[in-house]
């Protein structure tokens, strides 16, 4: 039997370059998760237009290369973060982590209060709280807060933890987000929304203006008494006593917080830049009868699109432009691999947590059909003579529209700001179903209603707003987009 080339029976990988266009000496690949791949050589050919007697043509030249195309995937939390800060030309800004690279190393032991590092301890400062992830004891894995810390020790309240000799490969403190002692922090709407503080510096937190928070976790003790003074709210000043609010939960309102230990969930964050980043990309055709390696160099992701639908599978489209490809019977040398992560799909349905306008929920009567977030570089290929391929990858436009928005026609008030040009906010924030509820909340600070309107198509069925929305420099923010990426969430 000959057995034909399956698409089941393909792999994708990529390895970031330090030069365009150059794979590196014993490429470390990752696995990407993908649906489908369009990459492709896409050579140029020129006709010959040598005259021959006999009517015939000579020779075809192949001049160029286009190499580049798509790769479909689906949404899901830590596997396309890196394509996430390439879209952005951004880099993650991470809150303060150590993990286990080797058992025993980075964090070398664990008593009932305090763990031992190699470094960096000092970073994690007090009040923060800290997620614990796969320690040997399960009862170590949970939410901590921090009490002090120095450069080689973090540590916490007495009997926090159960003693651990060894300490696993993985195990790892991660910053997600600050309790206040009781009764510290309070909710206050004078001179303006904010949490205020006497006892813990909002300075010292590793917090970011622009930054989304959630406040609460939804138990008593950990959350205001007031159900509208838990929910996202956004950053927009920091001093050491007060934290202050341009987006704030429908029904905030004043609360002392008397009794409460709160706590504040914040997540990573990633800001559209100017840094590109260039790839290689190993497709593997493991049917072949000696598998076959196909290279793609310089692959420079140019467009990507966030596809938002009902009752589906949150789909993401990657387009890059690059330099060139080449195929053999034989791997790279030296090429070892990661693989991708195994964080389970998004979907639209249970896992889109918030989206919002302006901060409040977008919910009736205009709920929410469709929306495709598309981050567009406007890259382009720079061409010389002596290369078949690209030199180079030329920056161009930042742009990012919110595309296929359609709305159900319940009110005029999203109608409105299309007629009156009225500058919007909109986030959207989606969850993994997994116990930590981890996630990202894309958020779009400055946005305008580009087209839009009431679409009434005949007998029988709802009146639908469909338009698009071009997202803008936020002024005061310095930018057009932001990622929050949390590791722990209560919702």
């Amino acid at each position: 039997m000959v057995d034909l080339q399956s698409t089941n029976r393909t792999k994708l990988n990529k390895v970031r370059e330090v030069t365009f266009g150059i794979t590196p000496t014993n490429p470390a690949f990752k696995e990407v998760r993908n649906t489908s791949s369009s990459l492709n050589a896409n050579p140029q050919n020129v006709a010959s237009n040598e005259i021959r007697g006999d009517r015939q043509l000579a020779d075809t030249i192949i001049v160029g290369q286009q190499a580049g195309g798509d790769v479909g995937g689906e949404l899901s939390f830590q596997t396309f973060d890196d394509d996430l800060e390439e879209a952005l030309q951004g880099t993650w800004d991470t809150h303060p982590r150590i993990i286990n690279a080797t058992a025993d190393t980075e964090i070398s032991d664990v008593s009932t209060t305090t763990l031992t590092v190699a470094a960096g301890g000092a970073a994690f400062t007090a009040g923060m709280l800290c997620l614990m992830e796969d320690f040997s004891t399960a009862a170590n894995n949970k939410l901590a807060r921090v009490t002090s810390s120095t450069g080689t020790t973090v540590v916490f309240p007495a009997a926090t933890f159960t003693a651990e000799g060894t300490v696993p490969v993985d195990a790892s403190i991660r910053q997600v987000g600050f309790q206040g002692a009781s009764g510290d922090l309070v909710a206050t709407v004078t001179a303006g929304n904010a949490l205020t503080s006497t006892l813990l510096d909002f300075t010292t937190l590793d917090l970011s203006v622009g930054d989304w928070v959630y406040i609460g976790d939804g138990s008593a003790g950990n959350s205001f008494a007031t159900a509208g003074c838990q929910g996202l709210a956004r950053i927009s000043a920091i001093a050491a006593a007060r934290l202050s609010f341009d987006r704030v939960p429908t029904g905030w309102v004043a609360d002392a917080g008397t009794g409460k230990t709160l706590r504040v969930f914040v997540g990573d964050r990633l800001v559209n830049a100017s840094t590109k980043r260039s790839n290689t990309f190993e497709r593997q055709y493991l049917e072949h009868a000696s598998p076959s390696y196909e290279y793609f160099t310089g692959q420079t992701l140019n467009v990507m699109s966030l596809a938002f639908g009902v009752q589906s599978i949150v789909t993401m489209t990657k387009s890059y432009v690059g330099k060139e490809a080449s195929i053999d019977d034989a791997r790279i040398s030296g090429a070892t691999d990661t693989a991708a992560p195994t964080s389970e799909v998004m979907n639209t349905s249970s896992d889109v947590a918030d989206i919002a306008m302006d901060g409040s929920t977008i919910s009736g009567p205009n709920f929410v059909l469709a929306a495709t977030l598309s981050i567009n570089n406007n890259l382009r290929q720079q061409n010389a003579i002596g290369s078949l391929g690209a030199v180079g990858i030329g920056n161009g436009e930042f742009n990012v529209q919110l595309s296929q928005l359609q709305t159900y026609f319940g009110s005029k008030d999203i109608y409105e700001k299309l007629l009156n040009n009225t500058d919007f906010n909109f986030s959207v924030l989606v969850q993994a179903p997994s116990t930590n509820k981890e996630g990202y909340l894309f958020d779009l600070p400055r946005c305008e209603l580009q087209t839009g309107a009431p679409s009434v198509s005949g007998k029988n069925t709802d009146v639908l707003l469909e338009g698009s929305a071009q997202a803008l420099l936020d002024p005061t923010l310095g930018y057009t987009i932001c990622i929050n990426r949390f590791w722990y969430m209560p919702v």
